[in-house]
């Protein structure tokens, strides 16, 4: 049974599925469809063509799917998508894409969006993303699945975020964090790998092994990025977690923090 408030505002061709609720004085747009079990606090806009999945928690006076803050881009036709059993704190704030970019912006899965965050046009965030309060990103950035965000953190348009890695409170970050780090300041700089998290997610001792002698080769010795991923893959092996990192970092169009 779809629940809403007497004093909420819901357009006729908007989509809500079962057990839906929609809080007092909450507003939802025409082009909105929103999955089954999802609860929607009071006092909330959800505009534009967006698509919410089942089992999210939206809380009060959030902002989805508003036009992307971009001079001269209404983007009209553009969506933001939110996967299943996502987590959206009060007064948080997410843009829809732009025209001019993917076309959409775009959270995973279980993603955790606490208090007064802001998720710029299209943005890309896959599965069990933390984004903490007041941490701000950019327009197309992507963060890859299990990345925390600290809180009051500004991130670089363009910039992406690689899986397991965190970036502390209070950063400015400007260039690709590598999957599985630790980084922090203004302009972030690493400061270690994430064992903590790496342990709390089931990677094995044996991985982690792995991946503290690729970060000693990348970040701790003297050669250049090329050469250390040379001595990477002849020294500490390949498993998925080392594949992975070793093409992140040659994807990376902006360069790597160190």
């Amino acid at each position: 049974m779809i629940q809403i408030h007497p004093s909420a505002v819901v357009a006729p061709e908007a989509k809500l599925g079962p057990d839906c609720s929609v809080g007092a004085f909450s507003v939802i747009g025409p082009d909105v469809t929103v999955g089954s079990g999802t609860v929607i606090g009071s006092h909330t806009l959800i505009e534009g063509i967006t698509e919410i999945g089942e089992r999210c928690q939206i809380f009060s006076h959030v902002v989805l799917g508003a036009v992307p803050q971009i001079f001269q881009d209404r983007s009209e036709m553009t969506r933001l998508v939110i996967g299943d059993e996502t987590v959206i704190r009060e007064f948080a704030s997410v843009h829809r894409g732009s025209s001019k970019g993917r076309g959409a912006t775009v959270l995973g899965r279980r993603n955790f969006i606490m208090a007064y965050a802001h998720i710029a046009h299209d943005c890309l965030l896959r599965d069990d993303v933390v984004v903490v309060s007041q941490a701000g990103l950019a327009g197309h950035v992507e963060v890859e699945d299990r990345a925390v965000i600290g809180g009051q953190a500004g991130i670089h348009q363009f910039v992406r975020i690689g899986q397991y890695a965190m970036v502390g409170g209070c950063s400015f970050v400007s260039q690709d964090v590598p999957p599985f780090v630790m980084v922090h300041g203004n302009r972030a700089r690493c400061y270690g790998l994430n064992t903590v998290g790496l342990r709390r997610h089931g990677i094995s001792e044996e991985v982690v092994l792995k991946l503290k002698q690729a970060y000693r080769l990348i970040f701790l010795s003297k050669l250049n990025t090329s050469q250390a991923l040379e001595r990477i893959v002849a020294e500490v092996g390949i498993c998925p977690e080392i594949d992975h990192l070793i093409h992140f970092i040659k994807l990376s169009a902006r360069g790597i923090a160190r």
